[in-house]
């Protein structure tokens, strides 16, 4: 979509669009309404209608308000993390260590509440270090050259090492009440609306991220990474520089979640964030994202995660082992990527 704004001296006669005729104009509407990457999005969007409509026939409380907080809260770090996940996959690159920044994030800002640093400045120093180590996984990639998931995968082994030293294998407690609240905190207004502030900082964070994407140039120039990093940079897009902002809010979007969650349960751990890159690359990846760039939608990844979310659920409600949860979300992942591949080459024989 991008590609259409930016131009080069060669193509710019070429790029001016043609006047469309207005009797034109509604079918080309509909045609984009079911591109590929829509089909896809709303075939995640109906698997999920289905899943739901089962469980709620044979299990009556599964969309009570109550069960779906708990499904939107537990799946809530994934959430924040996808979104900047998928503007990571958009560009082609890929972060294993989003799953080490989380509990990293939590332990420090915990640390620092426990030296009686005051709040705003703990959470600010938090965020500082994690948007520190995605500056790190950027350095990696694009002065030596090495691969974002063997740079993201050594970030992640590292961060767990250095996550046990410093909590010495145990937990952080003892934060400031003021801080336990915060995780707690919920909007509520007319006995109506009751809804946990963390649910409410994602929904925030989806829309702005979700309408920049789709709006902003900014933002669109990842779709043109992704597509043809070549290409960017003859149009001009400074890719490494961009690739150091796209890592870089991925790796603060992941402190985020590891204050929240830390707020929320009064504790940090190294234990956190257990095979947690995976689910997020996973709800990324079923949501309607190419892990070869260019393609994916703050709207598929958000539907990826609920997908995920209620099938946990779906699990937990029927009672079947637990053992078997990643063997179907393994089993989905390979799916989603099949399925990914096809449609690119779909997309690359139109």
């Amino acid at each position: 979509m991008l590609q259409n704004n930016l131009t080069t001296p060669g193509n710019a006669a070429e790029s001016v669009p043609a006047p469309v005729p207005a009797g034109r104009a509604r079918p080309r509407r509909l045609q984009g309404l079911f591109s590929i990457e829509n089909l896809q999005v709303m075939g995640v969007a109906l698997v999920i209608v289905i899943i739901s409509v089962t469980m709620q026939a044979n299990f009556p409380r599964f969309l009570h308000p109550l069960n779906l907080e708990i499904m939107m809260v537990n799946f809530l770090p994934e959430a924040i993390i996808a979104l900047g996940m998928t503007i990571v996959i958009i560009t082609g690159g890929i972060d294993l260590s989003v799953a080490g920044i989380y509990p990293f994030t939590a332990i420090i800002v915990g640390k620092l509440l426990v030296a009686q640093v005051p709040i705003p400045l703990a959470v600010v120093l938090a965020l500082c270090a994690a948007a520190g180590i995605g500056w790190i996984n950027a350095f990696m990639t694009n002065t030596f050259k090495v691969h974002p998931f063997i740079a993201t995968l050594a970030t992640l082994l590292t961060l767990r090492g250095v996550n046990i030293v410093i909590t010495e294998g145990g937990t952080v407690s003892g934060f400031p009440a003021a801080f336990k609240e915060f995780g707690r905190a919920r909007l509520q207004a007319g006995g109506v609306i009751d809804i946990p502030i963390a649910l409410i900082i994602f929904a925030a964070l989806a829309l702005v991220i979700g309408y920049s994407l789709r709006n902003h140039r900014f933002f669109q120039q990842a779709y043109f990474i992704g597509g043809n990093k070549r290409s960017a940079r003859m149009s001009g897009i400074k890719v490494e520089r961009y690739m150091y902002f796209v890592f870089m809010l991925n790796a603060t979007l992941a402190g985020l979640a590891g204050i929240l969650v830390a707020a929320q349960f009064g504790a940090a751990s190294n234990s956190y964030g257990q095979n947690m890159e995976l689910r997020v690359i996973t709800a990324v990846v079923i949501g309607g994202a190419s892990l070869s760039g260019g393609v994916g939608t703050i709207l598929g990844t958000t539907l990826g995660v609920v997908f995920l979310a209620i099938v946990y659920n779906a699990f937990a409600m029927t009672g079947i082992s637990t053992y078997w949860q990643d063997v179907v979300i393994g089993a989905m992942l390979l799916m989603a990527v099949f399925l990914s591949e096809f449609l690119k080459r779909r997309r690359t024989a139109r």
